[in-house]
């Protein structure tokens, strides 16, 4: 008589559906009897796993929450999900009940896998407040204007690069986000967009959000999967995490071991990381390096991608709306005169420029959806969110809310513009970067980077729509891709300077400022 032996993988998955039904029964009633928010209904196993919206999850969420709710439930396989489509109870659970809302979700494939250990995937606790503490030595409001020359510096030299390359603006925006952290973190000036870091950082923003795609990795959701060998069938994760490990350690890796072989020389460049180094007067242990390497690659990850995402967004939006190009270039016209170029220092003088600032962080938030999660069962308005739940706050809800924002799907900056008579709209920047202890540090760089790049720009070029062979115009689409980081679908453009007059007074802005 012959026995038959289950495969690893076959037992794995039995294992696994035991498991799930098992906690799946468990979590339907806790707490009192409380229950779990409503939601699509699920199947046997897989729960919501085929129902989760596959393009566009941010709008498609939104639709489901039409149907179920401001705060709704679903299951994929072992993973419970509650997304939160109202910002109000984003609120309340994120700032008010921060103490219990401030965990980062179980990202199996980041967190185990690649073993990322910046501030994005630490869980709340003594590392994430030690990372933070660190970080706030650099991102500190107090010190924020002590940024704003070399803000302003490649700002300026990322439209005079582009007044020479207009064809390559996404380019340029990727190039001059990345150059502008670099330099500040590493004191390492990046001089073009060929520059080996400049690559390194897209792979770098692209292998996270890869690794973060919600419903991508299997193991996310099946962490038993783990145990699987690296040379296993169905272990393919293991293998692409391996190759994404190697790739994103070189980032980390390569700029802080120039900054460290500049000390030795005694050539000491002014930037974070030589302070950090060097005002320890004892000997730095591997955890203190780590830690500085560490943060300075969250800086990186934090604020450079999205930056740039913002800058591609607002050069799309302008091809659409040319009228409020032409509104804000005839402010900036009225303030300045064309006979000086604006700074940070001058930003309260243009309201309209501010608010197609706002409009543009409303209209398309650049991190569509913030994962939290919570260490222990909590009960909201009567309904159970257990432990471990990935609980998504739909910022792309949030800021088209018809009831706030009427027209949500128009880009209109009148909305914020103040005056007798308009009702004041809620500021996007109090909600897109994110909420309690786990909001965005380095919001106050991003805004200064933002506004110049924006106000440059339209003092320099009117961004147009190109033209293909035949003549037509070519008016491209807005559409944004998929990921955790809302960057624009590829497009071209033309950019056409206003006037010889100003980029030469931009070039001797920027020649005074060097």
């Amino acid at each position: 008589m012959s026995v038959v032996v289950p495969s690893p993988l076959a037992l794995t998955v039995l294992l696994c559906i035991i498991f799930i039904s098992i906690a799946t029964r468990r979590c339907r009633h806790n707490r009192g009897g409380a229950r779990l928010p409503p939601g699509p209904p699920t199947l046997p196993i897989v729960g919501n796993l085929f129902q989760l919206p596959r393009k566009n999850m941010p709008r498609g969420f939104m639709a489901l929450g039409r149907q179920y709710g401001p705060i709704f439930h679903m299951r994929t396989l072992s993973r419970h999900i509650i997304v939160v489509n109202d910002v109000n109870i984003a609120r309340t659970l994120f700032e008010k009940r921060g103490a219990i809302y401030s965990h980062r979700p179980r990202m199996v494939m980041s967190q185990e896998v690649i073993k990322r250990e910046t501030l994005l995937f630490m869980n709340y606790g003594p590392e994430f407040k030690k990372t933070r503490k660190l970080l706030s030595t650099f991102l500190n409001p107090r010190i924020a204007s002590q940024y704003w020359a070399t803000q302003e510096i490649e700002s300026l030299k990322f439209v005079l690069k582009l007044h020479r390359s207009p064809k390559d603006a996404l380019k340029l925006a990727r190039w001059t986000t990345t150059s502008l952290i670099i330099r500040l973190m590493y004191g390492i000036e990046v001089k073009d967009e060929e520059d080996d870091l400049v690559s390194l950082a897209e792979e770098f923003a692209q292998l996270t959000a890869e690794s973060t795609r919600l419903g991508k990795w299997l193991v996310d959701s099946l962490p038993i999967l783990l145990r699987l060998p690296i040379w296993a069938p169905g272990a393919g994760f293991k293998r692409w995490a391996m190759r994404a490990k190697a790739r994103m350690e070189e980032f980390s890796r390569v700029p802080y071991a120039k900054v460290k072989a500049n000390i030795a020389a005694g050539e000491i460049v002014q930037c974070w990381i030589t302070d950090k180094l060097m005002e320890n007067t004892g000997r730095l242990t591997t955890q203190d390096e780590k830690d500085i390497s560490n943060t300075a690659t969250a800086m990186y990850a934090g604020g450079s991608d999205t930056t740039n995402a913002t800058v591609s967004t607002f050069i799309l939006l302008m091809l659409h709306y040319p009228e409020v190009q032409k509104k804000a270039q005839a402010e900036i016209d009225r303030v300045t005169g064309s006979a000086w170029v604006p700074g940070m220092r001058e930003r309260e003088l243009f309201p309209y420029v501010n608010c197609v600032i706002k409009e543009l962080l409303r209209f398309n938030p650049i991190v569509p959806l913030l994962p939290h999660s919570l260490h222990e069962d909590d009960v909201f308005e009567g309904y159970l969110i257990p432990k471990g739940s990935w609980v998504l706050a739909n910022l792309w809800a949030f800021m088209h809310d018809e009831a706030k924002y009427p027209l949500p799907e128009v880009f209109m900056p009148e909305r914020f513009e103040a005056g007798e008579g308009k009702e004041p709209r809620e500021d996007p920047t109090d909600t897109v970067f994110g909420f309690g202890r786990r909001s965005c540090p380095g919001y106050l760089l991003a805004l200064a980077s933002l506004h110049l790049n924006v106000i440059h720009l339209l003092f320099a070029f009117d961004i147009v729509p190109a033209k293909d062979d035949a003549g037509n115009v070519v008016l491209p689409p807005i559409e944004f891709v998929d990921a955790h980081v809302a960057h624009p679908k590829p497009f071209v453009c033309d950019i056409r300077e206003r006037s010889p007059e100003k980029i030469a007074l931009l070039e001797h802005v920027l020649h005074s400022l060097q």
